[in-house]
């Protein structure tokens, strides 16, 4: 069996000629019109004018961007502005590459670079400069097949961009160099030149599609070195985002993955690849050239598989195509060397011979395609017995084929691919950490601004909480003062007038009056009419004075007292008031019900009922029964009234209770008792 790195080239190497060499050129200087014009004169008049054109180069209107051209080129004639006139000769350059006219893309691009070489070095001049040579080295390469001329201009190309300061054009322009080095067989250093192209990109974070190229760039580096351990890891990356790419991209993607199956002798797995992407291009116009190259890989899948008969139709249909109708001597070649093959295949040897003397190497193959032609020459003189010949075809072979993949560059560019690896894996994990502390830096905002109006409208529904009770407790105050005001000016003239009757019967009674104590009475009552509580002192003593006052009507003896029980603390507040209230109760209520002879008693006492509670209680000795609290004359109406008032505005609360039939000291009587809290406040 023979060694895979002498087997025929795979189509990869047509592509870039055409197609991709055309897509990665263009896009470096669009995006240089596009990014990099930055001019001071000019500047805010070339950006918009330039990134016109190129939009309309790409939209496919070549002669609107020509005639635009020509605009900017009188405008620069008419100002006698060089640095105007060389950018748009540049872009004249850019127009005659899509137009297909080579003399005037060489000639454009050199009278700027003639210009611009004698200018002062600035990054200005870089930037134009390194368009220049951009097109110089498409120029070579399309026109001319001469990798290494399009490598040298590219390379200057390179300087100038660096030197340029615009990031953004590195990538491109590494990449467009290092593509240059592949075609010149320079394989280490279109892998470093590859790598530091995706270096660059990651640097300044570029979209996936910009990645498409470069992807597919180092793949085929690693698959012509026949590193296919690496080689599958590029692949593989380009074929996860083969759905986001163009159809253009496509293409160069599975023609490259097939390729790499060729090399590896999968000639299966690389027949399916080509004919899948045979299929897509049969549903995209204006594929002809894709179409046709296409063929030519399927031709060699053929050929390896035994589809001899196949791959006869399908060389014929392409040699037609390469030769007469877009003639490319680089395509060409290698289909009369996959015709060669088929004359092998076929036992005709002296055909296969004839061919090769028909249809010379032409000059402007790259190694891998001498590689293939050399591998079939010697075939074919074995095939005749020309030992010398497929000697001295062998020998040349190993020498080329050592020289391409020689294991010391295997080792450089698998030890460049392994450090990028690497490193990119560095770069991941640090942008995931930057990513991760920017998102906790976020969290921890959201939070910090979350608690920051939680506290906010905690800290404004308590001060609003604390402004309404302050409100209500100045409201209730008022009310309750009123409230209070109004019952006292009910007591007031209810309890004067029980005084002065008293004061008239002993006047007439020839009794001595008590007008002063009386009038002692009276402001008594009024100072402590004003106030909800009191201390309980002051109440006995306003109510002692009042029984001196009011008992003193002719009548029999009172029989009055008070006990206090030992440890009650007399200063514990009391409404104020009440306790008179229930004396006089009994004078106006319950003493005149008693028969004349019969002594009146009249017992107040006050003791601790709990730790928090004193009992106040009024005991008389009338016998009237069934009285009803709630339907009682003025007095236990206004009692009742300052006992609710007062526990609105308490905890704990005072309560009131009137037994009708109460016994004391074997007398029945009223019974009134008052359970006062010893906190109360007004």
């Amino acid at each position: 069996m023979q060694s895979v790195s002498n087997e025929s080239i795979s189509a990869m190497k047509f592509t870039i000629y055409k197609p991709v060499w055309i897509q990665l050129f263009m896009s470096a200087i669009l995006l240089a019109n596009i990014s990099s014009c930055k001019k001071e004169r000019d500047s805010s008049m070339m950006i918009p004018v330039i990134a016109e054109i190129n939009d309309t180069l790409r939209a496919g209107n070549i002669s609107m961007a020509i005639e635009m051209t020509d605009l900017l080129k009188k405008e620069a004639l008419a100002r006698k502005d060089s640095a105007l006139w060389c950018e748009a000769m540049v872009q004249q350059g850019v127009n005659s590459y899509y137009q297909g006219n080579a003399p005037l893309v060489l000639t454009s691009s050199d009278s700027a670079i003639i210009w611009l070489e004698r200018q002062k070095l600035s990054k200005e001049r870089a930037r134009l400069l390194a368009k220049a040579y951009q097109t110089h080295g498409a120029y070579y390469d399309q026109y001319y097949f001469n990798p290494d001329s399009s490598a040298l201009y590219l390379r200057k190309a390179v300087d100038n961009v660096e030197m340029s300061g615009i990031k953004e054009d590195l990538p491109q322009a590494y990449s467009n160099y290092a593509n240059a080095l592949r075609m010149s067989a320079a394989l280490d250093s279109a892998a470093f030149y590859y790598h530091r192209a995706i270096t660059a990109a990651d640097s300044i974070g570029l979209e996936t599609v910009h990645y498409i190229p470069l992807y597919n760039g180092i793949a085929s580096v690693l698959t012509d070195m026949r590193d296919f351990d690496n080689s599958e890891v590029w692949w593989e990356k380009s074929m996860s985002i083969l759905e986001s790419m163009s159809q253009y991209d496509k293409f160069n993607t599975l023609t490259g993955y097939g390729n790499d199956f060729y090399y590896r002798e999968d000639y299966e797995e690389a027949n399916k690849i080509f004919t899948r992407l045979r299929k897509m291009l049969d549903s995209v116009p204006g594929t002809r050239w894709e179409k046709m190259f296409t063929d030519v890989n399927l031709a060699d899948s053929h050929i390896r598989l035994g589809e001899i008969g196949i791959a006869t139709e399908i060389l014929d249909s392409a040699a037609r195509f390469f030769t007469e109708e877009q003639p490319n001597p680089v395509v060409t070649s290698y289909v009369h060397t996959l015709q060669m093959r088929v004359a092998m295949a076929k036992g005709e040897y002296e055909k296969g011979i004839n061919l090769a003397k028909i249809h010379p190497e032409a000059d402007t193959l790259r190694l891998e395609q001498h590689l293939a032609r050399l591998k079939a020459l010697e075939e074919l003189y074995n095939s005749v017995g020309n030992n010398r010949m497929a000697y001295v075809t062998r020998c040349r072979h190993d020498h080329l084929n050592d020289s391409l993949r020689s294991e010391k560059l295997k080792q450089q560019i698998s030890a460049l691919n392994a450090s990028y690896q690497r490193d990119r894996r560095i770069l991941d994990l640090e942008a995931s950490a930057t990513r991760q502390q920017a998102n906790i830096y976020k969290l921890m905002a959201v939070i910090a601004i979350a608690i920051a109006i939680i506290i906010a409208l905690i800290l404004f529904y308590v001060v609003r909480r604390t402004n309404m009770r302050k409100r209500e407790q100045k409201m209730m105050t008022k009310i309750i003062s009123l409230r209070q005001e109004n019952l006292r000016s009910r007591v007031t003239p209810h309890f004067i007038y029980n005084a002065l009757n008293h004061e008239l019967y002993n006047k007439k009674s020839g009794k001595p009056s008590h007008l002063d104590a009386l009038v002692h009475l009276i402001r008594r009552q009024q100072i402590i009419a004003s106030e909800i509580l009191v201390p309980f002192s002051e109440e006995l003593k306003f109510t002692d004075d009042y029984i001196k006052v009011i008992s003193d009507d002719g009548r029999d003896t009172l029989d009055y007292c008070c006990s206090i029980e030992d440890g009650v603390n007399q200063d514990f507040m009391f409404p104020s008031m009440t306790l008179q209230i229930l004396v006089e109760n009994a004078f106006k209520h319950g003493f005149p019900t008693l028969a004349p002879e019969t002594e009146r008693k009249l017992l107040i006492s006050v003791r601790n009922t709990s730790e928090n509670q004193i009992s106040v209680s009024v005991f008389n000795n009338c016998g009237t029964e069934h009285a009803n609290v709630e339907k009682g004359g003025t007095g236990l109406k206004v009692l009742l009234e300052t006992i609710r008032l007062i526990n609105e505005h308490n905890r704990d609360q005072t309560s009131f209770h009137l037994d009708t039939n109460a016994e004391h000291n074997g007398q029945k009587g009223y019974l009134a008792t008052m359970i006062i809290p010893n906190n109360l406040k007004p």
